[in-house]
Order: C-alpha cells, then structure tokens, then sequence
C-alpha cells in the first residue's frame, strides 16, 4: 500500500501562517514606528495645543486592530467615554484644553497594548509556520526513502 504524502497538506499550511505572521508584522510595525510616535509628538506639542490635540484624537480615533474599542474590557468602558466625549467636543468646534491630555493618553495607552499584543500574534503564528516548514521538510526526507 502506497503511504499518503502530506507534505502539499504542510507546505500550504507553512505559507499560510507565514502570509498571516508578515500581515500581522506590518500591521503592529506601522503603528509602532509610525503612529504611535506622531501622536506622542502631538500630545508634546507646546503650542497649538487644541489642534495638535484634535489631530491626535482623529489618529486615536480609527483603533488598531487589536484594541478595537468595540471589544468589551475593564479598559474599555473609559475608553468608550472618552470617545463619546472627545467625538462631541471635535464634532462642535470646541477647544480640547490640557486638562483632557490624560484621556488622549489613555487612548494611546489601548493603541500601544493593540500593537504590543499584534506583534506578539505575528510572533506566534512566525513560530508555527516554522514548525509546519520543519514538518514539511521531514516529510520529504521520509517520503524519498
């Protein structure tokens, strides 16, 4: 009786799990390297500061894909506050003063635990696609003989 090649099972499996590390690896480096930072340097800004700050929120605004603000957490009901809050006060004109500073933060705190956890997620699935291309090549080690 002839043995059963898994290795076309393994092999797509492998590339799988890659492609979804690389996506997952984009997704928290662009909001690492990228985001994250242009919304510290706004919240630092010393001048302008109700613009820099509504152009922070506006970046906050949109989560990432792991900190979607739509999840229910402990941390979420602030942060669901802060959004209804912040949403009215940008959706009226009206001046965002240095008082509310520690609410942006906290949004910027969920977006970084989003980013952290993403990059963790890409760790995982970058581990378990290089044990499914360890299972690959054994597989046709095995099946040649």
């Amino acid at each position: 009786m002839k043995k059963i090649d898994d290795s076309k099972i393994y092999l797509i499996t492998a590339v799988t799990t890659l492609a979804v590390a690389v996506i997952l690896a984009v997704v928290a480096y662009y909001s690492i390297l990228s985001v994250e930072p242009k919304v510290e340097q706004l919240l630092s800004a010393k001048d302008n500061i109700s613009t820099n700050y509504k152009k922070a929120y506006l970046i906050l605004r949109d989560p990432q894909v792991f900190a979607g603000y739509s999840y229910f957490d402990a941390e979420g009901v602030s942060v669901k506050n802060s959004l209804a809050f912040f949403d009215k006060r940008v959706y009226n004109g009206e001046e965002i003063d240095t008082n509310r500073k520690a609410y942006l933060e906290l949004l910027l705190e969920r977006r970084k635990k989003g980013s952290v956890l993403t990059r963790n997620t890409m760790v995982f699935f970058l581990v378990l696609s290089l044990a499914f291309w360890a299972v690959f090549v054994q597989e046709r080690r095995s099946s040649r003989r």
